[in-house]
């Protein structure tokens, strides 16, 4: 029974997985023109998140009965199809952001220069997104489009620090808006503003590399206990049939990995110091 009844779920799954994939496709297809490069085709990736999540899970799940003939794989490759995905996409945001960040300090220099040469605050955002490094002049540049199509200064810069999402961005965009209306020396606060961050930066690296351990530890204590379960049932298969093959077993094997992950996020929580 269980063999017609995981194919048939599977079939169904993909059926109305791939009927809301194309409905949702069908529905922007009158929308805005797509970006281009790389980032577009992360972007829309990233849209389709739970799409993307669901096919593929369904996919291993299918892979896993019908090539390795065992629920057991089929449940850990149904979790490793929803979560993998995820984490990718969040790795992705991260390494973005963080590439982002390091380039703000060069970018905040670049205006100051410009606007101590005569130059507008909209002539210095318009000299980085001409000359500045990518991806914050692609960031730029939108704001700067944003702005020439009605949308207020300020309104636009909160869009910029909403896109990128980092502290160093909301630094920027609050020191900007508040020496916009303060009328002070604009590029003497980018100087600022510039050596800020760029210290601030360094001490996240100095704390990255003191917490590296305990982030290590982390890893390896939450992968020793699947290491050991994996060893143990290549080394004696009969012992280690009831955590497979019986309710309690199962029971076990997901409170086991629900401790694990709780265990991984305390110690990471412990690690993660905010500068």
């Amino acid at each position: 029974m269980i063999e017609l009844l995981i194919p048939l779920l599977a079939a169904l799954s993909l059926g109305l997985l791939a009927y809301l994939g194309g409905s949702r496709l069908l529905s922007r297809a009158d929308g805005a023109a797509p970006a281009r490069g790389r980032s577009a085709l992360f972007a829309g990736l990233s849209q389709n998140r739970w799409l993307i999540q669901g096919l593929l899970a369904v996919g291993l799940v299918l892979a896993g009965w019908f090539v390795l003939g065992s629920l057991l794989w089929c449940f850990l490759l149904a979790v490793a199809g929803f979560v993998l995905p995820g984490k990718y996409f969040e790795w992705q945001r991260k390494r973005l952001q963080a590439t982002i960040d390091g380039q703000i300090p060069d970018v905040l220099a670049m205006m100051a220069g410009a606007i101590r040469a005569g130059g507008s605050l909209m002539g210095a955002l318009d000299s980085v997104a001409r000359d500045g490094p990518v991806p914050l002049r692609n960031e730029i540049d939108l704001t700067l489009r944003e702005i020439r199509v009605g949308i207020d200064m300020d309104l636009a810069l909160d869009h910029l620090a909403e896109r990128v999402r980092t502290a160093e961005m909301r630094m920027v965009v609050a020191a900007i808006k508040i020496a916009r209306e303060s009328g002070g020396n604009l590029s003497e606060s980018l100087d600022n503003l510039s050596r800020s961050v760029r210290d601030r930066q360094n001490m996240e690296k100095k704390v990255l590399a003191l917490t590296a351990q305990g982030r290590m530890q982390a890893l390896v204590m939450s992968g020793l206990p699947f290491f050991m379960l994996y060893m143990l049932h290549k080394l004696d298969p009969p012992a280690m049939a009831p955590m497979f093959n019986s309710v309690l077993g199962w029971a076990v094997f997901i409170g086991v990995l629900i401790w694990v992950h709780i265990g991984f996020r305390v110690i990471k929580k412990i690690m993660s110091i905010d500068i």
